[in-house]
């Protein structure tokens, strides 16, 4: 017996990524997956890989920053499968802005989709999981929600709120069988970090991770799937930091070469 036969595990931001490849980890281990994301042919694709390989899936077009979409999203699955057992929230954006150089508009469209979406996703998915007795949410944060790094006010003080509404989540539905935990990647090899390569990305490597490899989707993934399976039954309202060692150090002391 799989781990998650019979549950119904909801991925939002489920049509590339981390999110594709959580979606196909958890149907390999016998879930039934709904595939959130607002473009269809990736969720589309996403559920054909599934199925392909003899998983459970369903793709949903939805812009999780619309409170009327989400409220939908999850009665339509609860009237489809009888219930929700997983909601693992990924999308969002990164861009980078100083509190100067970032116009109000694209301050607002992170906190949309980075922390709005969040809460969004956890007040129409809980109520669910309350009259089925459990379930469990996880929430993709960031380690710049930890500590802010330089030239991202946006996606920092959006990922510090999802860390926030983690922690508030855990401690007011402890008592009707819910956890919910933030994962907060950090360099991972995906689609939202193409146009990073190369020198720049080996230079960053060098200087900010210690672990001697690139952190893959398959990494956050993983991590997802210990989080909500009862082996994490005692873990709830935390930060699990998955970022090759980088939050851990206030910088790398790599010797330089000797000077000529």
């Amino acid at each position: 017996m799989s781990r998650f036969d019979d549950k119904v595990v909801v991925i939002a931001g489920g049509g590339s990524g981390m999110g594709r490849v959580s979606s196909q980890k958890f149907a390999a281990e016998g879930a039934t997956v709904c595939v959130v994301d607002i473009n269809i042919k990736g969720a589309e694709e996403t559920v054909k890989l599934v199925t392909e390989a003899g998983g459970k899936a369903k793709a949903y077009q939805v812009d999780i920053t619309q409170e009327d979409q989400m409220e939908n999203l999850f009665a339509d699955i609860a009237r489809e499968f009888g219930h929700i057992d997983v909601y693992f929230t990924i999308a969002g954006i990164s861009p980078v802005g100083t509190a100067t150089t970032t116009t109000f508009a694209d301050f607002k469209k992170v906190v949309e989709l980075d922390m709005y979406s969040v809460f969004l996703g956890c007040k129409y998915s809980i109520p669910y999981m309350e009259k089925q007795g459990g379930g469990v949410i996880i929430i993709l944060s960031g380690t710049y929600g930890i500590r802010p790094t330089p030239n991202k006010i946006g996606y920092s003080a959006a990922k510090a709120g999802a860390i926030s509404i983690t922690r508030s989540v855990a401690i007011d539905f402890a008592r009707s069988n819910i956890r919910c935990n933030t994962i907060c990647p950090g360099f991972v090899n995906t689609p939202l970090n193409n146009g990073f390569e190369g020198e720049a990305r080996q230079r960053f490597l060098d200087k900010y991770q210690p672990a001697p490899f690139e952190i893959q989707p398959e990494d956050i993934a993983n991590t997802a799937l210990f989080l909500a399976s009862d082996e994490a039954r005692a873990i709830t309202g935390q930060t699990i930091v998955v970022d090759g060692g980088s939050e851990a150090a206030l910088y790398l002391n790599y010797k330089r070469p000797a000077k000529e």
